[in-house]
């Protein structure tokens, strides 16, 4: 049995979430990783532990998260929303013209964030320089048809959901998503989190190779994912990096040397619990979504067998991943998102709960360390 040698704090009534947590290093492959808890606006919870490859794993480590930050954008959205910027039922032309090509006039804001607008993948290749560039990839998604009539079906946007959403931020705002989190988020909150990072800084740590698929069924579902042309392009954004080695890929300058909204967030778990616990409560003075805004991003607006891939059994509302078989998180009313690898980032509304997981160690399939945390967590409210 793995020895956990576990730092921090829990509070009373909140043990079996340091029990789940220990049990991720013994049983589930856990070797670096940090869990944070909010309730009400205060942690109640912040505990890590593990080694990675540049030694001991702090409350201050950070490294990428995947698609947690597709969630994270999703709040730099609905800010904007918020605040009349945005207009998430308006169609995206109204802010960004160009996109009102090839069928594409009446595809709503919402629609791009509830993964409905039919650009999964850019038809056209790219290259890192065009990824660096940001307007060569918004302008290839503007240009393109879509795969299907938007609005009818949806599939995952993996990578270009951050290009789609961004571009209308951008549009409306003038910040491109890096800069609304920097300006609005992350400085008022004291948050240290990028879309990507400088691979030398002292406080980012590489992913580990992934552990292994156990489970033969899942080995095949992804094998016969990755196979579909177009799911293979939505994750090497057309060959820029390499599908089958996409958390190897995170550790790279290309990935980390852009900015990649819905892939490349870098971060630790004290920055994405305390940003959630601000959406649902204030802390510290602030918050960053109305209850409101919220009840309504909670709608669900995607869910089922996609228009490519397997049902995974996940449900979206309007950017944020909402409760479902998949991920349960809290129970209903629970929003977030989780990352390739096995990180997640959620807030419950109702009951002021934000919830943060960061691992080092990338899962394998299946991988049920973040959902031994929410069962934990669910077991103490």
């Amino acid at each position: 049995m793995t020895a956990v040698q576990m730092e921090g704090r829990v509070s009373s009534g909140f043990e079996a979430i340091a029990d789940a947590f220990a049990d991720n290093f013994r049983h589930r492959g856990d070797t670096a990783a940090s869990c944070v808890v909010y309730a009400e606006g205060a942690p109640v919870v912040d505990i890590w532990a593990g080694q990675t490859a540049r030694g001991a794993w702090t409350p201050g480590t950070r490294t990428v998260v995947f698609s947690v930050s597709k969630g994270v954008t999703t709040v730099c959205l609905l800010m904007a929303a918020e605040r009349g910027l945005i207009d998430l039922d308006a169609p995206v032309a109204k802010y960004w013209p160009e996109f009102a090509e090839n069928g594409k006039e009446a595809t709503t804001v919402r629609q791009l964030l509830a993964h409905r607008a039919g650009l999964v993948a850019p038809e056209a290749d790219v290259t890192v320089e065009d990824l660096r560039a940001w307007q060569p990839v918004a302008d290839t998604l503007a240009r393109q048809a879509p795969a299907w009539a938007p609005g009818t079906a949806y599939a995952y946007h993996a990578l270009t959901f951050g290009w789609l959403a961004g571009e209308v931020l951008r549009r409306a705002t003038g910040l491109r998503p890096g800069q609304w989190l920097r300006e609005h988020v992350a400085d008022p909150l004291n948050l240290t989190m990028t879309y990507g990072a400088d691979p030398a800084s002292a406080d980012f740590h590489p992913l580990a190779d992934p552990l292994p698929i156990t489970d033969p069924e899942a080995a095949a579902l992804m094998a016969a994912a990755l196979g579909a042309p177009m799911i293979e392009r939505s994750i090497s954004l057309g060959g820029v990096f390499d599908a089958t080695r996409i958390t190897q890929e995170a550790n790279t300058e290309a990935w980390l040397s852009v900015e990649i909204p819905a892939g490349n967030l870098v971060t630790n778990a004290r920055s994405l619990a305390r940003l959630y616990a601000a959406t649902v409560g204030e802390v510290d003075g602030v918050r960053l979504l109305g209850a409101d805004v919220v009840r309504d991003a909670l709608v669900v607006r995607s869910e089922g067998r996609p228009f490519v891939g397997p049902d995974a059994g996940g449900g979206w509302g309007t950017g944020f991943m909402t409760s479902s078989t998949h991920r349960p998180m809290i129970g209903p009313g629970s929003f977030g998102h989780d990352g390739l690898g096995g990180c997640l980032g959620f807030a419950h509304l109702e009951s002021e709960i934000a919830f943060a997981y960061q691992t080092a160690q990338p899962g394998g399939l299946p991988d049920d360390r973040a959902n031994a945390l929410c069962r934990a967590l669910n077991a103490c409210l």
